[in-house]
């Protein structure tokens, strides 16, 4: 028997849990009409009727956006941009600016790095002696800075990628920093960070974009 891809069965899911919820509602619905008929409103309130009726619909239609593919849509109104750390209120080190910056996550294998994993950055480095360093566009970010990041450390920027170089594009400091596993690096997963930036770098001139 075909096995059901991940997404027709995320639909039936879905479809079951709707089945489900319109059954539930129509019973409210009913229940409340009967306690009004016979006089006894107050046992099923409107207000609460209203209030569950509008939470399923709303968990409904992300339910529906998420399968649709629009995940990222979806956790942004249900959690807002995850983990993003607010805006130092002092001033930066001398020689710095403080830059709002998008970080990513990657490892030397296959799967983060298809075509290029042979462990060797674009600068020429060696990441099993080197197994934390920065991949940026090097249009915004000078190779072999080195910068310290909140919640990963201090580390030199001598790697390069197409996702960065597309971000640059659009006014975006991406930065993706390397970890020895793949599972270190899901783990860190999206974060937009404000990191000091020495002053000569393309990327402390921009003003801070939307991210």
């Amino acid at each position: 028997m075909p096995r059901r891809s991940p997404t027709v069965r995320v639909l039936v899911a879905i479809g079951a849990w709707a089945a489900a919820a319109t059954a539930w509602v129509l019973r409210m619905i009913w229940r409340g009409w009967r306690a009004t008929w016979r006089g006894r409103s107050g046992d099923v309130g409107g207000a609460r009727l209203v209030g569950v009726c509008l939470g399923l619909g709303f968990l409904a239609g992300c339910l529906f956006m998420w399968a649709g593919g629009q995940s990222p849509t979806v956790r942004h109104v249900l959690y807002g941009e995850a983990g993003e750390l607010p805006r130092p209120v002092t001033e930066p080190p001398p020689g710095t600016a403080w830059v709002r910056v998008l970080t990513t996550g990657y490892c030397p294998c296959a799967i983060c790095c298809a075509g290029s994993d042979d462990g060797i950055t674009s600068k020429g480095r060696d990441v099993r002696r080197h197994p934390h360093g920065i991949a940026s566009d090097p249009k915004l970010v000078t190779p072999w800075l080195s910068l310290d990041i909140p919640g990963y450390g201090r580390a030199i920027v001598d790697d390069t990628g197409g996702a960065m170089r597309q971000s640059g594009k659009a006014g975006i400091v991406h930065l993706d920093l390397r970890f020895a596993g793949h599972e270190q690096a899901r783990r860190w997963g999206r974060r937009i960070l404000w990191i000091a930036m020495p002053a000569g770098a393309p990327a402390s001139g921009l003003p801070p974009p939307t991210l």
